[in-house]
């Protein structure tokens, strides 16, 4: 897997402090008319993913300000197939339990739920921003922007009661 950009300090994806993975790579075709990182569509875009970019998020991870993780993309939905997402949520969820993991992706909760391995992954999501970007429903007025289609899911909750809470 690659990777767009970490922001070690970020404090825009999120509730307070975060580190923020924007995985390379969307399949979603047509893309999202306004992507905001077209470059990041490219699954080659940016480094490669190593044990050392994993090593460097679980050090910053230790320090107390950070509240969690959020990945972004691309779109980290289509990377799940190596399994190095998985394996690095699974490894913050045992190692900091505290720590929040938010998620963004391009499809809606009720087309993750029917994959396998998203569903997997989203037992260790505690919000999800799901659906696709749509520019003419744009609003930068809502928490975390985007557009009004879009929903913040507690992914968790969602999943325990089987159907769609909402996180906020």
């Amino acid at each position: 897997m690659n990777y767009a950009n970490i922001f070690f300090d970020d404090t825009v994806n999120g509730i307070g402090f975060r580190i923020s993975l924007f995985v390379s790579g969307c399949a979603k075709h047509p893309p999202c008319i306004g992507c905001w990182s077209p470059l990041a569509r490219s699954f080659d875009y940016g480094k490669t993913f190593t044990k050392e970019t994993k090593d460097s998020i679980i050090e910053s991870l230790k320090k107390p300000y950070i509240k969690g993780l959020s990945i972004l993309g691309g779109e980290p939905m289509d990377n799940l197939g190596d399994g190095t997402l998985l394996d690095l949520v699974k490894t913050i969820s045992r190692m900091f339990p505290e720590k929040t993991i938010f998620c963004w992706s391009g499809y809606t909760f009720e087309e993750l739920i029917k994959d396998p391995v998203r569903l997997e992954f989203l037992q260790y999501i505690d919000m999800l921003r799901d659906g696709e970007y749509i520019e003419e429903l744009k609003d930068i007025t809502q928490y975390l922007s985007g557009s009004k289609n879009q929903r913040i899911i507690a992914a968790k909750e969602s999943l325990k009661q089987n159907k769609v809470i909402f996180y906020i």
